[in-house]
């Protein structure tokens, strides 16, 4: 198995949801969910390391009670809003080349999914393993509604042009299935992915599918009720 480390990024920031990475649900907080998901992996068993990358002190203890390792306190600039997650890797790459160390593989994990299984992330590693021409893997899932069924809107909220005809005139099961990216797992060769300036996008990137109830992106109070909805029914990790 290769040596594989899983970083999760925790800004303590939040304007939709206060502290939402860290605020409980199913009995844990819910960063602890994703990374629940990773040290049960086989990936992690093999060789794997897990990483919080954050600007909290407080978030970095809560961290490292559910098995993550906090080796350094991201700085202030690279917390607010408008900070590209790009910087964070970078920083985190950096870290770890300054002590002559590195990895086979870099997977970034989505704190705000807390339905990744480890099934998941262990389906993206093995990809990497069994197919070398395989640069990265991405999470998607099924598209809710078909991207030709949208369009935007001027101030006058006319309608006109917003569907083509040909579009108006099918069905939804004639129109091909749509997916989308969720964010949830990415997962990329070491090395690979330096090169490529943390640009997951290669030409021989690949698709992770994961079902759509399972691809839940926590962003507000209404996601953590169904999240909790679906806690309660016992769609878990595996």
């Amino acid at each position: 198995m290769s040596k594989t480390l899983f970083m999760m990024a925790l800004r303590s920031g939040s304007k939709g949801v206060r502290d939402k990475n860290i605020r409980p649900i199913g009995g844990i907080p819910l960063f602890a969910h994703a990374a629940k998901a990773v040290l049960n992996s086989q990936a992690y068993r093999a060789g794997g390391t897990l990483l919080v990358n954050t600007d909290s002190e407080e978030y970095a203890g809560i961290a490292r009670q559910h098995g993550a390792i906090t080796p350094f306190i991201r700085p202030a600039s690279m917390a607010t809003d408008g900070s590209p997650i790009h910087d964070s890797i970078d920083y985190t790459y950096k870290f770890f080349e300054e002590r002559g160390e590195s990895f086979d593989l870099f997977a970034l994990i989505q704190a705000t999914s807390p339905f990744t299984t480890s099934t998941d992330l262990d389906k993206a590693v093995t990809t990497l393993q069994n197919e070398t021409r395989v640069k990265a893997v991405i999470s998607v899932t099924e598209a809710d509604v078909p991207p030709v069924w949208c369009n935007t809107l001027n101030e006058t909220l006319s309608m006109k042009d917003f569907l083509t005809k040909e579009i108006r005139q099918k069905n939804r099961q004639e129109l091909p299935k749509y997916y989308r990216v969720t964010g949830a797992v990415r997962i990329a060769r070491w090395a690979d992915f330096k090169v490529n300036n943390y640009d997951w996008y290669f030409d021989d990137s690949k698709a992770l599918i994961i079902d759509r109830a399972r691809s839940l992106d926590i962003d507000s109070e209404e996601d953590f009720s169904y999240a909790t909805y679906l806690m309660q029914r016992n769609l878990g990790q595996g």
